[in-house]
């Protein structure tokens, strides 16, 4: 697999056999521990990030019970479960620096796990003038650009085995954008960020990993997916092309080039509408690749990405200073109307049809 996720600490980073160090590390007032943006990312992460108490999700009754239908004993401490949900118990002894006395030992997602091992950067990092790709030599994860971002993320917030889909984990939607306006902001955007971009960036890193793991773990399920997903691609007009036969490249290429050029609201509000106006998805000889059985759950992956893309992208125009073209009043018939995808079938599809061409409508008359 591609993707450099959460859990992946030490794990092929630059300097691997740098010390992670812990979030008291950051923590100080005189660092993170401040006031301000710049100087408030502890109290930030602390306070309101839910990432803070993602090991809790592990002691409740939801994942006691999918632990006992896959054998575990106790999720908190089981390496399947912790992978993600409290990925500093990844990291043998061997490579975590000794917190000062009296302190915790992370849990939850912390620092480092989206910073990399800091031993080697802690100092330099704080030079305005040190180059990046200094620090990233030094094993500080560089997170600028949409695509560090998805890779970053993606392997915790797509990937779910069979067994966990068996036992009815929650269902995951890789959305890069949606999940950014969801965390509290620690940081400032740099010049020419668009959220429309990080969005597609994130859709075409979602099927990436989503055609990575079919290639692990095969199965129609998989498929339905990989072909809704594909499909949002090439109606977003943005130069989509998967001819080839390798999937998964094509799908991390198409990441890298959109993530690497600008996009304004114009060709945002370009993609929006043909996300809104195309029916080629709902039509009856659509997802032909996908058995007779599962075509519905395509279309159905399909609705509920078409429904998250078009909320991100007229948010994302608003954000830029222009004027959204779907009001929340016909957005939210939309979102009662993307069942989840085994629950699709041609009345849901339909239904859904009628609430999107409302949608259109509206926009049009914008």
């Amino acid at each position: 697999m591609i993707s450099v996720g959460l859990s992946q600490i030490g794990a092929g980073e630059p300097l691997d056999t740098a010390k992670v160090l812990s979030f008291q590390t950051c923590m100080t007032s005189g660092c993170h521990g401040g006031a301000g943006l710049d100087r408030g990312a502890y109290n930030i992460w602390r306070n309101y990030d839910p990432h803070f108490d993602a090991s809790a999700t592990l002691t409740n009754g939801r994942s006691s019970a999918m632990a006992r239908q896959l054998g575990i004993e106790n999720a908190a401490k089981s390496k399947s479960c912790t992978v993600c949900h409290s990925p500093m118990s990844q990291v043998p002894p061997s490579r975590l620096a000794e917190p000062p006395e009296g302190h915790q030992v992370d849990s939850g997602v912390s620092c480092a796990n989206c910073h990399g091992p800091a031993e080697n950067w802690l100092l330099s990092h704080t030079r305005p003038d040190y180059p990046k790709d200094a620090l990233a030599r030094l094993g500080m994860r560089q997170l600028g650009s949409a695509y560090q971002r998805a890779n970053n993320c993606v392997a915790c917030h797509q990937n779910l085995s069979d067994e966990l889909v068996r036992v009815k984990h929650p269902p995951l939607i890789f959305d890069l954008d949606g999940l950014l306006v969801a965390e509290p902001k620690h940081w400032r955007e740099g010049d020419g960020f668009s959220a429309a971009k990080t969005w597609l960036v994130g859709q075409a890193v979602a099927l990436r990993e989503t055609a990575a793991q079919a290639a692990r773990e095969p199965g129609e399920r998989r498929t339905a997916e990989i072909e809704g997903i594909r499909a949002l691609l090439k109606v977003t007009g943005a130069g989509w092309d998967d001819s080839g036969k390798d999937l998964i490249r094509a799908a991390d290429e198409f990441a890298k080039r959109v993530s690497g050029a600008p996009m304004n609201p114009e060709q945002s509000r370009a993609i929006l509408f043909k996300l809104l106006g195309d029916r080629t998805p709902f039509q009856s000889e659509a997802f032909s690749g996908v058995a007779q059985e599962y075509r519905s759950w395509s279309i159905g992956y399909y609705a509920e990405r078409l429904t998250l893309a078009i909320d991100r992208l007229n948010q994302s125009l608003v954000a830029s200073g222009q004027q959204g073209l779907v009001a929340k009043e016909l957005l939210d018939p939309l979102f009662d109307a993307a069942k989840p995808p085994e629950s699709f079938d041609a009345v849901t599809a339909a239904e859904f049809v009628r609430k999107l061409d409302r949608v259109l409508k509206s926009a049009q008359g914008r």
